[in-house]
């Protein structure tokens, strides 16, 4: 395989998100688009910023749900926007490394092929799963013989992986995740404050107040409509308010971690028992949570250096280190 023009790839179902080999070049945009019939309004950003705020005849919308492509059109859409303002990818004989969830199956796994394909030659699309990318970031000896444990709670899933010898020996997808959290806080602020707020609202709330264990008594302002009157109104929403929505959600993910370590043959839990376990996606950046987990599991929780990049890390390095390549699959469909 060659790997001179490769370009890594997150396809996340809420960011985009696309690096060079050298790890100079990035960009990050929103996995979003703006429609009004069969006319492209807006991609990634732009498209974001019409979202919530768009007339009854424009469709803003994510292609990716729950972790792989729902619509295939749109989502080629997308890529092939945000591939022309990423210049490095402007060589034909550029390639993509893309990761994919550990239980992708082999109709998703074309889904992604056909999307990736369409803006590159056939056999220049190359995947990896997201667990192994992850743990590459983080450093983690994938190649070796001991067990290790990753958990990616991202915006539509959460990625949970027991790693070793270079493969993935368990892996769960939950459909749990940044999206749920907000779904809980919007729930939470129509029936205790009785104000219907949006999710781009939700999710500032979550970002700048969910907290487990303990946390500060933050409040923040927020602007909805009263459930009752229909009227626009304004509130205060506490900290420990929005902490507790998200706590049922939460404690799913630690249940859905404490299945899959049981399921975990003894030989490999025992190192994830000595190692512990990595913490990484964008919601793992709630304040407390890997103690909150350490806590429920019983087992050390490490939380890793920008845990929203990790995976995007983890495929650079990855297309960089020969040694690595043999976990790397090239798609020719």
């Amino acid at each position: 395989m060659l790997f001179t023009n490769m370009v890594g790839v997150d396809l996340g179902t809420d960011t985009l998100k696309l690096r060079d080999k050298s790890g100079g070049k990035f960009l990050e945009s929103r996995d979003m688009i703006a429609v009004r019939g069969r006319k492209v309004l807006a991609v990634g950003n732009d498209a974001f910023e019409m979202y919530e705020k768009n007339p009854s005849d424009v469709r803003v919308s994510r292609p990716m749900v729950n972790g792989v492509i729902a619509d295939p059109y749109d989502m080629e859409t997308v890529l092939t926007t945000t591939l022309k303002r990423f210049s490095t990818f402007s060589q034909k004989s550029a390639g993509i490394c893309l990761a994919v969830p550990s239980q992708v199956t082999p109709v998703e796994q074309r889904a992604f092929y056909n999307v990736m394909s369409s803006s590159l030659s056939p056999g220049k699309v190359h995947l990896v799963d997201k667990g192994i990318a992850d743990a590459v970031s983080i450093g983690l000896p994938v190649l070796s013989s001991s067990g290790h444990m990753i958990v990616n709670i991202g915006a539509d899933t959460t990625e949970i992986c027991v790693l070793s010898g270079g493969h993935v020996i368990i892996g769960r997808t939950m459909k749990e995740g940044g999206l749920r959290l907000d779904e809980d806080i919007v729930t939470m602020v129509r029936r205790k404050f009785n104000i219907s707020i949006g999710m781009r609202t939700a999710e500032s709330l979550k970002n700048n107040l969910a907290f487990m264990i303990n946390g500060p008594r933050l409040e923040q302002k927020v602007f909805g409509i009263h459930t009752l009157s229909g009227l626009p109104k304004m509130d205060m929403i506490p900290a420990l308010a929005v902490s507790v929505a998200v706590l049922s959600t939460v404690d799913r993910i630690v249940e859905e971690i404490r299945v899959v370590a049981d399921r975990t043959p003894p030989i490999i839990r025992r190192d994830i028992m000595q190692e512990g376990i990595f913490l990484t996606g964008g919601v793992s950046l709630i304040q407390n949570l890997p103690i909150y987990l350490e806590k429920e599991l019983s087992v050390p929780v490490f939380h890793i250096q920008d845990p929203k990049n990790s995976t995007i890390r983890g495929i650079v390095t990855m297309i960089n280190e020969k040694e690595l390549h043999p976990l790397m699959h090239s798609l020719r469909m």
